[in-house]
């Protein structure tokens, strides 16, 4: 999504988790750190224009003991992150130094641990019909930082990137100081569908399910760009009924097991947003 958002004219913000599996915790924590900021990285890398050497640099992996193969570019943003005590602020000095247009900020202050459990199902119904609901839960105190609130109280638009329903989406947009934003933005809210459905906790849902967990997650959607010719398909019929607007357009790349293709998003995008916009997009670039 950032690599058709990266030749669009919008004013971007780009937020998206470092949380972790709770399961990692009983790893190494200066691995678990590390890898945290992988999505953050990523995003940086992917709106930077040019292969310039610092880019080149941070792409690099190194072997350290203890750590594993990291690419640089994630122990610099953990150092960096360590040295300010912010992770938003280490995120955005990188940014600088690549000179990227916009930001790119973490859903939280610092890297948590986040949980799957199943809902109570005296409460809860289930909207796979598969099992019982999952829910996201996080763990320990969950703050966020003021600059990406504000982006989303700002915004014109905020999208909400395709990628894994749990581990991504739910864990930047799930966010409750986040989650409160959207509730009272004045952005239009479009989520930009998966193509096909996944694996794990979203293997066996359709994709008026993942709609419906979003929303059991207090996560606002206005409308969803989806493509109808995906294995992931939506019925408008259903999301009308779900209070839900529904843009088809063809956003799927040739190919086998293909993904959103770049110019194709970015058409419809900029044919929906206009070539001007204050955008916030949130959740991982894409489903690797």
């Amino acid at each position: 999504m950032l690599r058709a958002l990266r030749e669009a004219d919008f004013d971007l913000t780009v937020v998206v988790s470092i949380a972790y599996a709770e399961e990692q915790a009983a790893g190494p924590q200066q691995r678990m750190t590390a890898e945290t900021v992988e999505d953050l990285r990523r995003s940086l890398e992917t709106l930077t224009g040019e292969e310039d050497p610092l880019l080149r640099a941070i792409r690099r992996p190194l072997s350290i003991e203890r750590l594993g193969r990291q690419p640089l570019g994630n122990l610099v943003l953990a150092s960096v992150a360590s040295a300010f005590g912010d992770y938003g602020a280490a995120s955005v000095w990188l940014g600088e130094q690549l000179g990227i247009a916009g930001a790119v900020l973490p859903a939280t202050t610092q890297p948590l641990p986040r949980q799957i459990e199943t809902a109570d199902e005296a409460s809860t119904s289930d909207p796979s019909g598969a099992g019982a609901v999952r829910r996201l839960r996080f763990a320990g105190e969950v703050l966020t930082p003021e600059p990406a609130i504000t982006a989303v109280e700002r915004a014109q638009w905020v999208l909400l990137a395709p990628g894994s329903l749990y581990e991504s989406v739910l864990s930047t947009a799930a966010v409750p100081d986040l989650a409160a934003a959207l509730a009272r933005t004045r952005a239009r809210v479009l989520w930009i569908a998966n193509l096909e459905a996944g694996v794990g906790e979203a293997a066996n849902m359709t994709a008026i399910d993942h709609l419906r967990v979003l929303t059991a997650h207090g996560v606002r959607v206005d409308a969803v760009l989806h493509d109808p010719s995906a294995p992931l398909r939506f019925d408008a019929s259903e999301l009308e009924g779900e209070g839900v607007d529904s843009i088809a357009r063809p956003l799927r790349a040739g190919g086998e097991n293909a993904g959103h293709d770049p110019e194709k998003l970015r058409a419809a995008l900029e044919e929906l947003i206009g070539s001007r916009a204050s955008t916030i997009a949130g959740g991982r670039v894409s489903r690797r």
